[in-house]
């Protein structure tokens, strides 16, 4: 199959990375050429359409490379990935053992103008150097962002990606092609070095270039071509496999023949390429399928108790598995108890330990303490439930449900939180007076319903919800919203860089924030969320002036008032109180007293006349987070608003569970 290495006149990035096109500028390239350290090659000559990428080193990009064609009828683009020792990793992307391509996309414009029409692929091969099949070739041509081509073996070979067109594409003289490799993968710069584009004119398939270069003794990508030559020929291990005796002939070397036959058949390509789709989401779905590894047990170590605690004493009295005696024992005969013994004791009636604790803290998640108020001890040393029998119920109830509701099974979470909310006493009003106050502070009593501050992710969940920005959709990677600037500049070994999600992600619930150990998003911190350090059971609540100013100036709750005041501006009404009155009501269910709506009048416009004077602190407030800010609202009026919902957001009552 025919291949024209193509010259580029353009190529440019979309996130810093700088592309240098060598065309019959001298270049350099490191290259080992069969593997090992004797093989490292030096060659300098021209880069003959090579791109080479270097500056800043982004974890997504995205290359746009322009070349003319010139007169011709193509069938098939190749994307040829250049090895050299000078990249880090597999020599072949910028930082990282792999590149990855996500996506290549072809665009055709006949006088190099827009708009450019876009020629689709059908077929996606390689050379196979490297192949892996969680990255399989027609992963950069299906349209998912999601999967993508990649390699990770540098070893003396020069991946090609020949993608065939679904029709051939014409050009005359005046023709630009455009071709943009997109690497947008979670793999951290993975992107690549050194790239030629080529054009072939074949009527098969095959994608490999031929390996005349190799076999002289240099890669491919460093012979010498005069310009506008191409590479023809029969692939080196095609070759290999003709001169090798049937009889002598490996099964490898069958399979290439065979193929190779296959794909130089125009015929048969229409019924192949519908098969090659297949194979490559059969490989995707495969390599997607985690892996378990599973051995063979073998005979347990011995384990004796430790006189004084010295592990080197071996004269204590040998034990077997157990459980404490004053909560029981399994029951395993003579048999030696295993883990799976352990488990089914676990949810055994006779255990009485499992579901009390269990249905202890779920009472604590709705009555902000729980029966026993030390969730994470109810031996000896934790406190005597306020309401034993209470525990003991809920715990039988949990375990075999006396009141069968439709689905409902034994250790059914459902029926347990359907019993606690659906109580007189979780319907009760959190409204108190002081005589109850007096009596039972802490409300163990359960007199009344309790007041307690929701949780961190929660107060960022309130925030978004009164603004519609949330995002509900369930379940997905961690997400990295708005953080400061160098704030994991002290994480170390290794170091990471943190990069702020765009899009929905922004927006997701507060559950999905990324959760660095020892580094705590800022905002969840500040509202008492734990480091993850060490198991927490139990969050402490405290009332801190910094948890007002999280509310006030950290940007998701910023864009999240700003885009709360569009609505209330555009749903609440033709005046001032009613928009105020709307606002309340969307926060806290209950409309303003009338010093309470006075204050927050008086708030807007005092902003409103600061923001007259200085239009351009308006226009920085209104700059804050990525939602659109409303074109159809005055600036002052929508800053002087934001102000009020960013005062209603901090409210004491808008993040307390009442």
């Amino acid at each position: 199959m025919k291949w024209q290495y193509q010259r580029p006149f353009a190529a440019v990035s979309s996130h810093g990375a700088r592309l240098t096109i060598y065309n019959d500028e001298l270049v350099d390239s490191n290259i080992y050429v069969t593997g090992g350290a004797a093989s490292l090659q030096f060659h300098r000559g021209p880069g003959n359409g090579l791109v080479v990428a270097s500056g800043p080193n982004p974890d997504n990009e995205t290359y746009a490379i322009s070349f003319r064609p010139g007169t011709g009828n193509w069938t098939a683009l190749g994307v040829q990935v250049i090895q050299d020792e000078s990249l880090p990793g597999n020599r072949l992307a910028r930082g990282s053992d792999r590149f990855v391509l996500t996506e290549v996309e072809a665009r055709i414009s006949a006088d190099g103008k827009l708009p450019a029409t876009k020629a689709p692929f059908v077929l996606a091969t390689t050379n196979g150097f490297g192949e892996t099949g969680e990255h399989p070739p027609m992963a950069a041509i299906d349209g998912d962002a999601r999967t993508a081509w990649g390699q990770d073996d540098g070893d003396g070979k020069s991946p090609f990606l020949a993608l065939r067109f679904a029709r051939p594409v014409k050009t005359g003289p005046t023709a630009v092609i455009t071709v943009y490799l997109r690497q947008n993968s979670p793999v951290r710069r993975a992107t690549i070095g050194r790239i030629r584009l080529a054009l072939s004119s074949g009527q098969y398939s095959w994608p490999q270039l031929g390996d005349a270069g190799v076999d002289a003794g240099l890669p491919l990508d460093t012979e010498k071509l005069p310009r506008g030559g191409v590479h023809d020929g029969v692939p080196g291990d095609v070759l290999k496999a003709i001169k090798a005796s049937p009889a002598s002939r490996s099964k490898e070397q069958a399979q290439t023949l065979r193929g190779y036959f296959q794909w130089s058949q125009p015929d048969l390509q229409s019924a192949l390429i519908p098969v090659e789709r297949l194979k490559a989401e059969r490989l995707m779905l495969q390599s997607a399928v985690p892996t378990v590894l599973v051995s063979v047990s073998v005979q347990p170590r011995e384990t004796r108790i430790l006189p004084r605690a010295n592990w080197m004493d071996d004269s204590g009295k040998v034990v077997q598995p157990a459980v404490p005696m004053f909560l029981g024992k399994l029951d395993t005969g003579s048999r030696r108890a295993s883990r799976l013994d352990f488990a089914n004791w676990l949810v055994s009636p006779e255990n009485p330990l499992t579901a009390r604790v269990f249905a202890n803290r779920m009472w604590q998640q709705f009555f902000g303490t729980g029966l026993s108020k030390v969730l994470n001890d109810l031996g000896s040393q934790g406190e005597w439930p306020s309401h034993p029998e209470l525990l003991d119920w809920l715990a039988s109830e949990f375990m075999q449900p006396t009141w069968q509701a439709e689905g409902t099974h034994p250790w059914d979470v459902k029926h347990l939180i359907r019993t606690v909310v659906m109580s007189d006493t979780y319907r009760q009003s959190s409204l108190s007076n002081p005589e109850l106050e007096g009596k039972d502070p802490d409300n163990r009593l359960l007199a009344r319903q309790s007041r307690f501050r929701v949780g961190a992710e929660v107060v960022h969940d309130i925030a978004l919800s009164l603004s519609g920005l949330l995002v509900e959709k369930f379940g997905g990677p961690s997400v990295k919203p708005y953080q400061p600037e160098l704030f994991w500049s002290a994480l170390n070994f290794p170091k990471r860089d943190y990069s702020v999600d765009h899009g929905e992600d922004l927006y997701r619930r507060g559950v999905y924030i990324h959760w660095q150990r020892t580094f705590l998003h800022p905002s969840l911190a500040a509202f008492d969320a734990s480091s993850r350090e060490e198991c927490t059971v139990n969050r402490v609540n405290s009332n801190t002036p910094l948890q007002a100013l999280v509310l006030l100036n950290d940007p998701i709750f910023v864009e999240a008032a700003r885009v709360f005041a569009q609505n209330a501006l555009k749903k609440g009404g033709p005046t001032l109180n009613a928009r105020i009155s709307w606002a309340f009501m969307q926060a806290l269910g209950r409309t303003p007293a009338p010093d309470e709506r006075q204050i927050l009048a008086n708030l807007y416009r005092k902003s409103y006349e600061d923001f007259r004077a200085n239009p351009q602190r308006a226009v920085n407030l209104l700059q804050v987070g990525e939602a659109p800010v409303a074109t159809d609202l005055r600036p002052n009026d929508l800053a002087a608003m934001t102000m009020v919902t960013r005062a209603i957001v901090n409210l004491h009552e808008t993040i307390t569970r009442n």
